[in-house]
């Protein structure tokens, strides 16, 4: 058993794998639902950003990863022995600080990135619908389309790290 199983130690891998799940999870489906059904949608896209900015979707989905992240770096700890190096030169050490190192990354890149991109996407979709004229409608139209592939690019790097991550993880005690 890699760890101390005390009261402390089940709640980290708690949060942190309930924390990785509705990360990942939430990654899978912006990238194979949400974004391509916010490409057909035209004006209508914008509002549906609007929406998921006032469920706080913006704010919730980052705390969630911090906390998936700092919950992985303490259990890191625990199991460890405080970052002994003789852990990490083993198989499973190596596995499991590389995956971290992985969500930690797409954790960075989402907030660089994908989440300002989204945020922005979302506030011109929102002013698209009251545009004055037809040639500001096609401004804010051609700058939403310039989001949205970025935001999808971005989105598929995140997702692929983040995928990488968890599957590092999942397999990374099994490894000798």
């Amino acid at each position: 058993m890699n760890g101390p199983m005390n009261g402390e130690f089940i709640v980290l891998r708690l949060v942190h794998i309930l924390g990785g799940i509705f990360w990942v999870g939430s990654g899978l489906f912006t990238a194979f639902f949400l974004i391509p059904a916010l490409g057909r949608s035209g004006p209508a896209a914008g509002q549906i950003m609007a929406a998921l900015q006032q469920r706080r979707l913006f704010t919730v989905l980052p705390i969630v990863a911090l906390l998936t992240i700092l919950s992985g770096l303490r259990l890191m700890w625990l199991t460890s022995a405080g970052f002994d190096p003789v852990y990490f030169a083993s198989p499973v050490g190596r596995t499991f600080s590389m995956s971290g190192g992985f969500a930690i990354l797409a954790f960075i890149l989402s907030l660089v990135v994908a989440r300002p991109t989204a945020v922005r996407a979302g506030i011109i979709g929102a002013s698209l619908a009251t545009a004055p004229d037809e040639a500001t409608r096609t401004r804010l139209s051609s700058e939403l389309a310039a989001l949205r592939r970025r935001g999808a690019i971005a989105s598929m790097v995140v997702l692929v790290l983040l995928v990488i991550g968890a599957a590092g993880m999942a397999i990374a005690r099994y490894l000798q």
